[in-house]
């Protein structure tokens, strides 16, 4: 029984992790809570295990959380289990409750310091694993989901074991930079005009190679276009806006090269070892990226002494995204063109 009510990109965090539990554990015997975006994830990945499909998040007593109760009480009181997983590190009331309902024997879960939710961690057979400090191979997140993963198995798990990869054979990559500028909260996002720039700069060395934005349907064109009609290059550009999660991974599958702030889409490309450049700030910095599968993906930021301020930001904008300056933009997107042979016929 795995629990990993979380955001998509989240989610793509946790796929190596799930795989390896479900592969040592079985599918048949295997059920996954999961929430209502990332269920298509989940059902492409593992088609063969079970899903419950509950909110992610409960931020309100009433009515988030006791009609999220209440419309799954029932599916929850059945659930006998050996061993409950949680894969959401950072603990909450919400979660607290939802696994209180079921009968587990054993319960793994993040011993996470910083929660300020303090009934959270009160299980019943409850196997801490403390939430890591730092990382040596990646992300705190995936170092977190190997340590879960090693006290369920009982035995030393390495890195490369719950690294995220996606099951199926990617599609044949057309010679695109796929753009997703959008993240889940707009104070992420690296402002419109400098990304216009950064693309002026890289089309300037490679006026070939076809440009795609993708938007999420029914999200505003206006101040990227804007951005770009500002920098003269809009006419260059191709508007992709997909309904579904399917749609999204094709894009992103059959993109050569993927420029995007850290989201679900950099997640998603970075799991399908695609080549591109993700544009990280420092509001959680080290947390959910950077990682990598190979030399193919590069992460850029702007350091700051106030990294770590999980995003309540003290300056006017979030420098540690908005002052990348775009040359060092288009430089990594053209460093990745050179040495990854993604060029135009006619160049050498």
């Amino acid at each position: 029984m795995i629990i990993k009510l979380d955001r998509l990109g989240d989610a793509v965090l946790s796929l190596g992790a799930v795989r390896l539990l479900i592969r040592e554990c079985g599918s048949s015997s295997s059920l996954l809570v999961v929430s209502p975006i990332a269920e298509p994830l989940f059902r492409q990945e593992f088609p063969g295990v079970a899903l419950l499909v509950m909110p992610p998040f409960c931020s309100r007593f009433w009515p988030d959380f006791v009609m999220a109760m209440t419309r799954h009480a029932a599916r929850l009181r059945a659930i006998q289990t050996e061993q409950l997983v949680i894969l959401r590190h950072q603990a909450s009331d919400y979660l607290h409750g939802i696994s209180s309902l079921m009968e587990a024997g054993e319960v793994h879960a993040s011993l996470w310091e910083k929660t300020w939710e303090r009934t959270a961690l009160n299980y019943p057979g409850l196997h801490p694993v403390p939430y890591p400090e730092q990382s040596c191979d990646g992300c705190l997140e995936l170092e977190a989901h190997r340590r879960i993963v090693q006290s369920v198995l009982s035995r030393h798990v390495e890195h490369h074991e719950i690294l995220p990869a996606l099951n199926d054979r990617p599609d044949h990559p057309m010679r695109t930079l796929l753009v997703c500028p959008m993240t889940g909260s707009e104070i992420r996002q690296y402002p419109a005009a400098s990304l216009a720039r950064a693309l002026r700069s890289f089309i300037k060395a490679e006026p070939e190679m076809p440009i795609t934005f993708c938007l999420p349907a029914g999200a505003p064109l206006t101040p990227w276009l804007q951005a770009l009609k500002n920098e003269g290059i809009e006419s260059q550009v191709d508007w992709q806006q997909p309904g579904d999660f399917q749609g999204l991974r094709q894009l992103i599958s059959q993109a050569s090269l993927v420029l995007a702030p850290d989201s679900a889409p950099a997640h998603l490309a970075v799991a399908m070892d695609k080549p591109g450049v993700f544009l990280l700030g420092g509001g959680h910095h080290g947390m959910f990226a950077p990682w990598w599968r190979s030399r193919a993906q590069t992460w850029l930021t702007h350091p700051m002494d106030c990294f770590q301020c999980r995003w309540n930001c003290i300056h006017p904008e979030p420098r540690c995204i908005s002052h990348i300056p775009p040359d060092e933009v288009a430089s990594a997107l053209l460093q990745i063109c050179y040495d990854l042979q993604i060029r135009r016929p006619s160049s050498r």
